[in-house]
């Protein structure tokens, strides 16, 4: 194992990593969706709440039936709107779970990379260190033998 499997590895890694905060702006992405619709949600709960209100609290004057129906039909169609929002809110949280399972894996994906690049770079530093101590080893070796064949002592 050389430097050029862990170079190699270490790009594997950071495609990983860059997978990994692609998913996190997707999540931060479906939660602000996720906000955006639930101030949807209570503004318009807000304005159904307004009109049933009035709806139901007599005026002290008469009101023409199409008055009543136009009133009606109205909080009708708020009622549609709250239905879609809210069905829309719970596909966005679906998407939100499914995202951050995607993220969780893609984490751990992360994690365990990093940590075989680690010790890939530990393997591949003490090669590196096992051939100059051979070396060094060689070298000293070779003086020793030198220094046999001249008579003299180690130095």
């Amino acid at each position: 194992m050389g430097k050029k499997e862990v170079v190699r590895f270490k790009k594997v890694l950071h495609v990983r990593t860059v997978e990994r905060d692609m998913a996190r702006s997707e999540l931060a992405e479906r939660m602000a969706e996720e906000g955006a619709i639930l101030g949807r949600i209570n503004e318009v709960e807000n304005m159904r709440d307004d009109a049933v209100a009035s709806f139901c609290i007599p005026s002290g004057s008469a009101v023409s039936p199409q008055e009543l129906w136009f009133a009606r039909q109205s909080i009708d169609m708020m009622e549609r709107k709250l239905a879609n929002d809210r069905h829309e809110l719970d596909t966005c949280r679906g998407k939100i779970e499914e995202t951050k399972a995607e993220l969780l894996t893609r984490h751990q994906n992360v994690q365990l990379m990093a940590r075989y690049v680690g010790r890939l770079e530990e393997k591949a530093d003490k090669a590196l260190l096992d051939a100059e101590q051979k070396n060094l080893d060689d070298i000293v070796s070779m003086r020793f033998r030198r220094d046999a064949r001249q008579g003299g002592a180690f130095a």
